[in-house]
């Protein structure tokens, strides 16, 4: 859980969010760590995957409760700062269905309800990409631990 929440973290702060997915694999991987200090004994790629997993199911939850908050507190800044990205695509877009598309795109972000849909859109993305990517980093935690010996 300790690796799980440095991620979260990690991934929530304005800078430092540009290296997610590298804090997602490291937090797999010391979750591995972790583990393996407290439970002595073989750990295999499998059991890494999945002790990443966990790891980043938890990261994933500290995420999107702080996300969550952000948005109910935020949500109206947030729809206006998505709509001038919106409409500065739009005119540099060149093809006439694209501006059509994303005018359509921009008209369900204006009521309550689309915002709300895209926000848990976005939520189920980010519980695939935390906990893939904490379950890749297990599974390199276990390969690394491997190759300098430790078990």
């Amino acid at each position: 859980m300790l690796a799980g929440a440095g991620a979260a973290v990690l991934s929530s702060l304005p800078v430092l969010a540009f290296g997610c997915l590298l804090w997602l694999l490291g937090a797999g991987a010391l979750a591995v760590r972790l583990y393996q200090r407290r439970v002595p004994g073989w750990v295999t790629p499998g059991m890494g995957m999945r002790i990443g997993a966990l790891a980043g199911a938890f990261a994933f939850a500290l995420n999107a409760l702080m996300s969550t908050i952000l948005f109910a507190t935020e949500g109206d800044q947030l729809r206006k700062m998505m709509q001038e990205q919106l409409q500065a695509s739009m005119g540099k877009a060149p093809d006439p269905r694209t501006v059509q598309v994303l005018q359509q795109f921009m008209q369900i972000l204006n009521t309550p309800e689309g915002m709300a849909t895209f926000f848990l859109w976005v939520l189920v993305v980010m519980v695939f990409i935390y906990v893939i990517f904490c379950a890749a980093g297990g599974a390199l935690g276990v390969s690394l631990a491997r190759r300098r010996g430790f078990h």
